[in-house]
């Protein structure tokens, strides 16, 4: 995904935290354990069976896949489940993927792809590290590994946003919760097996495909994350947030061409948890699907939005230009961000 690598120099300075009653016995601290993490993709290769549930308003969507993964960039992903992505494919090279569909003779080319990867472990190690306590908590097995559980927990709210399973002698994540702002869980990765070998065949990924294949570009931004360059070629004037929720920050920009319409997307995090504002110069409505639409309005601007679970889609129109706001928020937080975007 768009995510950076930033702050893996980060002294490995002790919390300091207290022991309490229950705690696991004395050993590394939980941010010497994540800043390991986020480290280990780089040099441990592996294979190994993994499941992830993920869920929405009133469904949960399961996927089942097998990956290798080739340090230090390249990573398989291999669809087992659902039966509808059964046999489909996920070629990652640094910030680049091929998503192959056989059965449609198809594959999709995206730069920059936004989505959960895997082998990652949290947005940016150093917003975590200014946003979140990390508290090793317990010991616990998974996939017949044994695993330091470390909870990242809000320093503003004193709440868990996640937690990770990550392998005493590795340091590879083996399973990771994330949770919604209001505490349910928003998905759960978890190894089922994992094994540890550098003998994986390059050719596996490769990106070549044959040649009867059609090709479709996916999403593809056009400057790296960098708000001037972003907003310099946007083709409008862009108007940003003066109000973020306490531990978010811009963590980027880009300007991409979704569904034929050129927008400029600033991305918001915490560390662990984005936030997403989407704007272009059109008319053109946002499309909702199947999801019923709220209206709701601030400052006599009308809006409308939609939830998926905990996960909110605000939209409204200002000044010529149209508005998406993404985010694991409230809606009185949605519509404070919103409120700050209106001049």
């Amino acid at each position: 995904m768009w995510r950076a690598r930033l702050g893996l120099a980060l002294g490995l300075l002790a919390l300091g935290t207290p022991a309490v009653a229950g705690s696991p016995a004395p050993g590394p601290d939980g941010r010497t354990l994540v800043i390991a993490a986020v480290a280990a993709p780089k040099h441990v290769s592996f294979v190994g069976q993994i499941s992830t549930i993920r869920s929405g308003t009133v469904n949960a969507l399961a996927i089942v896949e097998t990956i290798q993964h080739r340090a230090p960039d390249q990573t398989r992903r291999t669809f087992l489940a659902p039966q509808s992505l059964y046999g489909q494919y996920v070629i990652s090279r640094g910030a680049d993927s091929w998503d192959v569909d056989e059965s449609r003779k198809r594959v999709t080319v995206t730069e920059n792809k936004a989505a959960v990867d895997p082998v990652e472990v949290v947005d940016d190690v150093a917003l975590v590290d200014t946003n979140y306590h990390a508290l090793r908590t317990a010991a616990d097995n998974v996939a017949d590994r044994r695993t330091d559980v470390v909870d990242l927990v809000s320093k503003y709210t004193g709440e868990r946003a996640m937690r990770l399973w990550i392998d005493s002698e590795t340091h590879v994540v083996l399973a990771k919760e994330a949770y919604h702002s209001d505490g349910s869980l928003a998905w759960r990765t978890r190894f089922d097996a994992i094994r540890y070998t550098d003998a994986i065949p390059a050719e596996l990924f490769t990106q070549s495909v044959p040649a009867d294949f059609v090709h479709v570009r996916g999403r593809s931004y056009e400057q790296p994350t960098d708000f001037a360059q972003a907003a310099a070629v946007a083709g409008f004037k862009p108007i940003t947030p003066k109000y973020l929720p306490e531990g978010f920050s811009l963590f980027g920009a880009n300007v991409s061409t979704i569904r034929g319409t050129r927008s400029l997307h600033l991305i918001y995090s915490d560390g662990i948890r984005p936030v997403s504002l989407f704007e272009n110069p059109t008319n053109r409505a946002i499309d909702f699907g199947t999801m019923k639409a709220h209206t709701t309005s601030f400052e006599g601007h009308p809006a409308s939005y939609v939830r998926d679970g905990p996960t909110m889609l605000l939209t409204w129109r200002e000044h010529g230009l149209a508005f998406a706001l993404v985010g694991d928020l409230e809606l009185r937080d949605m519509v404070n961000i919103a409120t700050s975007v209106v001049p």
